[in-house]
């Protein structure tokens, strides 16, 4: 994962309705038969015996990822993000003593290959040159479980120098050497007024700001390298614990809070079941909350409704169960995916993450690890399920459809794109981007859609980012040509694309979309 340090622009999505449904009329019914579905309704309901009901998902979790799986009641209105702590559990286990992170030469070659995008402006000269003259160096330095990165740092090799501190110079990052111990002693407190200046905000210094420790544990750092008595840390330690640290000093500046309607969560929490999940791929955790409808039934199936983005959707999952309550929906079962609490999930850079650069790891994990794991808690109806995401998420869920014949596991039978922001600056930054327009190639390997596909939008959001689309589709062109590419390769007798818009911005409209999905209210003519 790269490092989320990265800055990126600020990216949303946009909005025009338009849905495509290529034999969406399939429907199960309890006999296992596929009969017409009444009013072109989108994910009907396959309730069939628990006993003849067999979860065909199999269940790719690491160990790891397993016992890290928590499950329990709801949380979140408790407002979890303002109970986080600093907590810098990577460290836990380097608290006796001076470590050291030193990059070898094998490390220096497997970071290159790794992230061919930091030397992308060298030369084959000047790469080739650097491997040859490649010297082992310091990336980072621990005491007593406390980090520190090289603004004041010595050379591992070199017994000439004792160590050296950075300073900025204009807009230079200028490293100035000190001889001995006492004069890095004398010149700290001067150091220490430096660094406090705003120019110095977006630079590492270390895990704790104390200077009076700090200063401490930089005198341990060189007595270590002199009598050779310091330990070695994991080479990309740093990196991770870098990762954190900005991670942590974002979201002091950042609304973590996630949308809710409290009194209307109220009522249901004793339905929802709140599960974390720890993904290795992406190295993150993943709050899911599972809504049950009422009358839940463990020997019958029901589709899912997955929902991306739980930071904004969970607070529909209310109205959704109410829907269900009043009969005016067929019941599922409501899950919806968000982030760790502690950081936010509201942030396009943490989406971004998931959504964009993480993509075929977080599609990993949605088909591979967290359908198959409920999937052995309930009994889910996989054909008539659904997946829905949104603007960054509706980039996401434009891939994960589009990739879903790569995979044994089927979890998903029908797929809701909102508003794919495919000229986000975050979508445009990936290395395949070029493979959005071709819908990465499914139908160079499949001769028609498999899926059930709902392409939505709102009608004024073009006039709100202009600017992104270059000379690129907007956000409307985007989604006619999308439906137009998939209606392309629909059987004859399928119903074709149908364009309704809501009268919205980018969002507004989600909520009265899922309940109109849910309720059987799209209709689709052959």
């Amino acid at each position: 994962m790269k490092s989320i340090t990265r800055i990126a622009t600020m990216a949303l999505c946009t909005l025009l309705m338009c849905e495509c449904f290529c034999g969406c009329s399939a429907k199960k019914t309890s006999e296992g038969n596929t009969t017409s579905s009444e009013a072109g309704q989108v994910a009907g309901v396959s309730q069939e015996s628990k006993e003849n009901h067999v979860n065909t998902l199999a269940n790719h979790m690491t160990e790891k990822e397993l016992s890290k799986v928590t499950s329990g009641p709801l949380t979140v209105l408790d407002e979890p993000w303002n109970k986080t702590k600093k907590k810098d559990e990577r460290l836990a286990e380097y608290q006796d003593g001076v470590y050291f992170e030193i990059c070898n030469k094998e490390d220096m070659l497997r970071n290159m290959e790794k992230h061919p995008e930091a030397y992308a402006g060298w030369t084959d000269e000047e790469i080739e040159d650097y491997k040859t003259n490649f010297v082992p160096y310091i990336s980072g330095f621990v005491v007593d479980g406390r980090h520190y990165g090289t603004m004041i740092s010595t050379p591992l090799e070199d017994d000439t120098t004792i160590g050296w501190y950075s300073v900025r110079e204009g807009d230079t990052l200028t490293a100035r050497e000190f001889k001995d111990v006492q004069e890095l002693k004398d010149v700290f407190p001067k150091l220490m007024e430096e660094y406090r200046k705003d120019d110095y905000k977006y630079y590492y210094f270390g895990t704790d700001i104390d200077e009076e420790k700090w200063e401490e544990d930089i005198i341990r750092i060189f007595e270590a390298k002199q009598n050779k008595s310091y330990k070695i840390l994991p080479f990309g330690t740093t990196d991770l614990v870098v990762d954190d640290y900005f991670q942590n000093l974002r979201n002091q500046q950042e609304d973590m809070s996630w949308e809710l309607d409290k009194e209307k969560i109220e009522p249901i929490k004793d339905q929802i079941v709140e599960y974390t999940f720890y993904d290795e791929e992406l190295d993150r955790n993943f709050v899911v909350h599972v809504a049950l409808p009422s009358g839940y039934d463990s020997e019958k199936t029901y589709p899912a409704m997955v929902l991306t983005d739980a930071v904004w959707r969970f607070n529909d999952t209310a109205k959704l169960l109410e829907e269900m309550q009043a009969g005016r929906a067929d019941p599922q079962i409501v899950i919806s995916i968000g982030q760790d609490y502690s950081i936010c999930n509201s942030d396009n850079v943490e989406r971004a993450a998931v959504f964009c650069e993480g993509k075929d790891k977080f599609l990993d994990f949605i088909t591979d690890n967290l359908m198959p794991y409920l999937g052995e808690k309930y009994a889910i109806d996989n054909e008539n399920s659904t997946l829905f995401g949104h603007s960054l998420g509706g980039v996401f869920a434009h891939y994960a459809l589009c990739n879903s014949d790569t995979y044994e596991n089927q979890p998903f039978g029908c797929y809701i794109i909102g508003s794919p922001a495919f000229w986000s600056p975050y979508s445009r930054e990936m290395s395949d981007y070029a493979e959005q327009a071709n819908d990465y190639g499914y139908f160079e390997r499949n001769e028609k859609i498999a899926k059930r596909v709902f392409i939505t939008a709102g009608s004024d959001e073009d006039e709100d980012y202009q600017e992104y689309f270059q000379d690129g589709d907007s956000t409307t062109e985007i989604i006619v040509h999308l439906a137009e590419r998939i209606n392309a390769h629909c059987d004859a007798g399928s119903p074709m694309a149908v364009s309704k818009l809501y009268k919205s911005h980018h969002y507004q409209y989600i909520p009265e979309m899922l309940v109109e999905y849910m309720d059987g209210f799209i209709v689709y003519e052959a």
